[in-house]
């Protein structure tokens, strides 16, 4: 097996390095091999004139309820230069793994992966069930943008939205012991482009390891990724799926209790 993926990055890191914007909801995926070394990034704010804002809280008026997304374009060069997609949405929380495990396989059809064991004194914090939301460099997204930005033009509106259908799922389980936090993610496997590479921050440290036939990277993380400490970073035996497992910076983990949990994932 070949893994794809080592160091994880930020929303807003793509957004600088690669003069992309995000939406307001989801996660950015485990990075690539495919790296770039990169300085801190640093937020660029776009100007938004109050008319746009209050366009935009309209359509926002309504709450997302749990598993609902909306897609919003702002039809507007000044507010919106790079022509993006704000994707929002509410995800599924739970504080039972046999609930979320259930919730899963209608979502989906597939079965949730816990650890079977984990450091003494761990606690399940919450299980979440997040939409996969597409990369701005998807042929997804480009249709989906495309899409609105025909109907706001059309009907002349500087603001438009529309729901956006729950089409696949990325789990995210966390457990916690005296303020420490330990995270297992997993997310369908995504290839990037030619040409676009993710960025190694600066202070991060990459170690490849192989844990009992399954090829891994190991992070440490430098001073940008808030109170993370160290990530691992593995892909299923078909490349299929891809699973992070991060803590924090309080925690006690030794690098081979980390490695441990790789192997010890059973379905629920």
């Amino acid at each position: 097996m070949t893994i794809k993926k080592s160091a994880a990055i930020t929303a807003l890191s793509l957004l600088v390095l690669m003069s992309a914007v995000s939406g307001t909801a989801g996660a950015v995926p485990a990075g690539s091999n495919n790296k770039s070394k990169a300085t801190a990034p640093v937020e660029q704010n776009t100007p938004i004139s109050s008319t746009i804002e209050a366009l935009i809280a309209k359509e926002n008026t309504v709450p997302l309820q749990a598993g609902e997304l909306k897609i919003l374009y702002v039809n507007d060069k000044k507010s919106n230069p790079y022509e993006t997609l704000s994707i929002s949405y509410m995800p599924y929380r739970f504080s039972s793994v046999n609930e979320a495990a259930q919730k899963l396989l209608s979502l989906s059809g597939k079965s949730l992966l816990i650890p079977t064991s984990l450091p003494e004194d761990y606690k399940l914090q919450d299980v979440v069930l997040n939409p996969v939301i597409p990369m701005f460099f998807s042929s997804e997204y480009k249709t989906l943008r495309d899409q609105l930005k025909a109907k706001a033009q059309a009907g002349g509106k500087k603001v438009i939205s529309q729901s956006l259908k729950w089409s696949n799922t990325e789990t995210s389980i966390t457990y916690l012991r005296n303020g420490e936090r330990v995270n297992l993610r997993s997310a369908p496997a995504y290839t990037l482009p030619e040409g676009v590479t993710l960025a190694q921050l600066p202070g991060d440290q990459d170690e490849n390891l192989n844990i009992n036939g399954v090829e891994a990277v190991y992070t440490v993380f430098g001073p940008h990724h808030g109170d993370l400490k160290v990530q691992l970073v593995w892909s299923s035996a078909d490349g299929s799926v891809d699973y992070t497992l991060t803590s924090t910076k309080n925690t006690a983990q030794t690098k081979a209790e980390l490695e441990a949990l790789v192997t010890r994932l059973t379905v629920q």
